[in-house]
């Protein structure tokens, strides 16, 4: 039997509900009429799909039956379009009921699309909506919804299959209220032929300016290529670029250009220049050439991050500011820092299983000049202790170094002459944040 609801102040009861978790929350909306209202109010400030990609989001609402939540927003008790602020839809795979067809793109496709799409729509009248995530399972579905109505998405996330056509990607930087857009498997080769898509038509490649994303997360990736340059004219002030492309993807890539010129400097170069429309505006900047093994022949490139003058967090592997260190004995004439823009903040080195820095085990009390003799790239970690002590000159903004291991547990000996550096770099007001990116002495090398 339901409890009144003047057997508690209704004050206290609603500064309660505000930190309880959904469950309780969905318990106490049968309590009483109050409660209801409240609880829904709370349920219904942010909702997500279930199978979020981004778990760091706090969503109250979670959905886990899309015809039980249309059917609630379909109601007319719940004055929902005044309370939703925060929107995260994930398109979710589910199997396709006997003899269903989608009617979104007319051939059969999960049940879940077309219910997605009819509760985009619909959200997209709320009032004080903030944030709407949408993750789509592919370029097919971004490409329906443009030709209807579309709903005013903040973020748009798909996969692109293996042949694509670029218009369709255009029109998803053209949308004005798009602000964070991630696309996977971009310039991804067909199989078994190694084939770059189609390149992109003349029409686009006068376009600029006409995009309003400030995020651009290129995931699963090919190869970096010139033939991919007007995409990054489009935005009008890009900020964030994640470029994360898949090494198996790009191995013909890296193969082809070494079994043609035996060197892959200039391709390196090239790859960087292709984000050249981005050097004033990109601030936060992951990026990676997707090399393998590749890493171990030395190489040498030009000025590298340096023209982008406000870049003020730099994510990549230490193998490139190192043209290659690796496996190889080769060293360059010149600090790794050189290629960095003075600007940044921040600076995430992430370590392979490639690199390695001493050709058999170390001892723990290996000082700084035997370490250098047993291998001239330890010189990396006297080239952080010289930023530290001269870092008003080089990085003045420099606040943070992470240190990371990029897959298995690198070749990286840990050794006395490194635990000096980074303390050089503590001192000197640069916080080091170190994950599991080198090898404890006693352990064997596999």
């Amino acid at each position: 039997m339901p409890f009144s609801d003047n057997t508690f102040p209704q004050d206290i009861w609603a500064e309660i509900l505000a930190f309880c978790p959904q469950q309780s929350l969905v318990v106490l909306a049968r309590v009483s009429p109050f409660l209801r209202t409240q609880a829904h109010t709370l349920l219904l400030r942010t909702v997500g799909t279930k199978h979020s990609i981004d778990h760091n989001e706090d969503f109250l609402g979670i959905i886990y039956n899309l015809p039980v939540f249309y059917q609630v927003l379909t109601r007319d008790d719940i004055d929902w379009k005044r309370l939703i602020r925060v929107i995260r839809l994930d398109w979710l795979d589910e199997p396709v009921e006997e003899g269903g067809k989608d009617v979104l793109v007319g051939k059969k496709r999960p049940i879940a699309d077309h219910l997605v799409f009819k509760i985009a729509l619909l959200l997209s009248e709320c009032t004080r909506l903030r944030e709407f995530h949408l993750n789509l399972s592919s370029l097919a579905n971004v490409t329906a919804m443009l030709k209807d109505d579309l709903p005013p998405i903040t973020s748009l996330e798909f996969s692109l299959p293996h042949r694509y056509a670029w218009e369709d990607i255009y029109r998803a930087f053209e949308l004005p209220v798009i602000k964070r857009l991630v696309m996977r498997n971009i310039l991804s080769p067909d199989r078994p032929a190694f084939r770059f898509p189609v390149p992109i038509p003349d029409a686009l490649h006068d376009k600029h300016d006409i995009s309003n994303v400030q995020e651009l997360y290129l995931l699963e990736s090919g190869p970096l290529i010139q033939a991919m340059s007007p995409l990054f004219r489009w935005p009008k002030k890009l900020k964030k670029l994640d470029y994360s492309p898949v090494r198996s993807k790009c191995e013909p890539y890296w193969r082809g250009i070494l079994r043609r010129t035996g060197d892959i400097s200039d391709a390196v170069d090239a790859a960087i220049d292709v984000l050249a429309p981005l050097r004033l505006s990109l601030q936060v900047l992951k990026f990676d050439l997707g090399l393998g093994r590749h890493w171990i022949l030395p190489f040498r490139t030009g000025e590298l991050f340096q023209p982008f003058v406000n870049l003020s967090s730099l994510d990549v592997p230490v193998e490139l500011l190192l043209h290659s260190r690796g496996l190889s004995q080769s060293r360059l004439c010149y600090p790794f820092y050189i290629g960095l823009p003075n600007s940044l903040r921040q600076l995430t080195l992430r370590f392979t299983i490639l690199t390695s820095w001493h050709p058999r085990p170390s001892q723990l009390d290996l000082d700084a000049d035997n370490c250098l003799a047993s291998d001239p790239a330890h010189r990396l970690f006297d080239e952080l202790s010289m930023i530290a002590m001269q870092k008003e000159e080089h990085f003045p903004g420099l606040r943070e170094l992470t240190l990371l291991a990029d897959g298995e547990k690198p070749f990286l000996v840990r050794c006395d002459h490194v635990v000096q550096s980074l303390t050089d770099l503590e001192s000197s007001g640069i916080h080091v944040v170190q994950s599991d990116w080198c090898r404890r002495p006693e352990e064997m090398w596999i």
